[in-house]
């Protein structure tokens, strides 16, 4: 007998033994949830499409991140998010980068409030914004690396995040990059535009929100209670043309809607008190969530 042979005898003796047992008229009824147990574990769901979950924020306490490894990069935008938060996300970064201006901004910012966390691994830029003697200081610093990205084909972003990525010794699973969103709206796309080339997840993090890049398939984002319970806002956009969304957890739910500009957004959204949402996507989207009340 051949191996199809065999297993086409086995099971039928496997459905024939499940019949019996519990008198039903097909086994598949039992072997679901099994399968899909079998399926959450190698994070893709029922129809073999690869899953991811989300889990960013710490149940425990307001507020705070959690990445596993991760580099930093600190963009030439101002620096508005809370002290605490962002010495936190420095200090337990695998590798710190500051970009150009963006390097003036950080220590302003720790001179501001009076830090001490460690000097950047490198600064990246084409140096047209930061100032002549942050630039000397650092050249002089054997804790920095300073390389100038000329290539004006990209941006400084995209550039540092190259950088980090050939340089940084530990497997990252992600990168965050500190800048405010207020006031260039050209810079705001061409930041999420970074996040669709990076070849690992990205996470834009400002004051009040924190926004990345939903790849096609089907996500779970956990919500902490104090999001959910100060109603915070949140948003599905469309990055590619249009995508078909379908979610569940939220207080507007999609089904199979087209989201496009032109059409419908998913704006000013928010949580339908469940601690789990549910996405399933077939192009990239736009995912960003609020910290606080709409």
């Amino acid at each position: 007998m051949g191996h199809s042979s065999t297993y086409s005898f086995s099971l039928n003796i496997y459905n024939l033994f499940l019949r019996q047992k519990f008198n039903v008229l097909h086994p598949i009824v039992y072997l679901k949830p099994l399968l899909r147990n079998f399926c959450h574990n190698l994070h893709i769901d029922m129809n073999g499409r690869k899953e991811k979950e989300w889990k960013i924020f710490s149940e425990q306490d307001d507020y705070e991140l959690k990445f596993k490894s991760y580099g930093i990069l600190i963009l030439n935008r101002p620096i508005t998010v809370s002290p605490e938060k962002v010495i936190k996300l420095w200090n337990e970064a695998c590798w710190r980068i500051t970009i150009d201006g963006g390097t003036d901004k950080w220590f302003d910012f720790v001179k501001q409030h009076s830090l001490s966390p460690s000097l950047p691994n490198y600064v990246t830029g084409d140096f047209d914004s930061i100032k002549h003697e942050t630039l000397e200081f650092c050249k002089q610093q054997d804790e920095i690396t300073v390389i100038n990205t000329p290539d004006q084909d990209f941006t400084d972003f995209d550039k540092a995040l190259d950088v980090l990525m050939k340089t940084c010794p530990h497997k990252l699973d992600c990168f965050v990059a500190v800048l405010e969103h207020s006031g260039r709206l050209d810079q705001t796309f061409s930041n999420i535009n970074t996040l669709a080339r990076a070849s690992i997840d990205g996470f834009m993090i400002s004051e009040s929100a924190i926004t990345w890049l939903l790849c096609p398939g089907y996500h779970r984002i956990y919500i902490p209670h104090y999001l959910r319970n100060r109603k915070a806002y949140c948003g599905i956009l469309p990055f590619a043309p249009e995508a078909k969304v379908t979610t569940k957890g939220l207080k507007w739910n999609l089904n199979r809607d087209t989201v496009k500009f032109g059409g419908l957004l998913s704006s000013s959204n928010t949580y339908d008190g469940s601690p789990l949402v549910k996405v399933d996507t077939d192009a990239n989207i736009i995912w960003t969530m609020g910290y606080g009340k709409h």
